[in-house]
């Protein structure tokens, strides 16, 4: 498996993963919000054989680099290709000069299964919350935001 810089010619393949995961993302993520992202934000993905397994989109906000998106196929749940685009996250963020890695997701109040395994899998990598914030959102009713130290702050 090879972990490389999204190019634009991999964008419809990064959109076809999400498509995978309805349980995770809405009609308009998949249709509006990730492709709009994945023109702007920088993206690392998980390939294999020429197929886009997984991708991991960034964005520098409130003096962190945040994760946009994260994307694991659905047939490839499990294999370890979620850690390794995060751990590809991590060192951007070092790259960087920055010291935090943060997302955000549906807030744990929130009952429903596939978040429940996403914190979960935020949590086994060292994140923790920093925030939470009731919203008006029907579909995220309350959202937390997780952050990771990766390096001390220098200075």
């Amino acid at each position: 498996m090879l972990i490389r810089s999204i190019q634009p010619e991999d964008h419809a393949g990064c959109v076809g993963v999400v498509r995978t995961l309805t349980g995770w993302f809405t009609p308009d993520a998949q249709d509006r919000a990730v492709p709009i992202d994945l023109e702007h934000q920088l993206g690392f993905l998980a390939e294999s054989d020429g197929q886009i397994l997984g991708f991991v989109t960034l964005f520098v906000a409130e003096g962190r680099l945040n994760i946009g998106w994260l994307a694991v196929h659905r047939d490839y749940h499990h294999k370890g290709i979620g850690a390794k685009l995060l751990a590809r996250a991590e060192r951007c963020t070092a790259e960087l000069g920055l010291t935090e890695l943060a997302t955000y997701t549906l807030g744990d109040n929130v009952d429903y299964e596939p978040y429940e395994a996403t914190r979960a899998f935020y949590f086994r990598h060292g994140f923790q919350v920093y925030q939470r914030n009731q919203t008006d959102n029907p579909e995220c009713p309350e959202e937390i935001k997780l952050r990771k130290r990766i390096a001390e702050p220098t200075g």
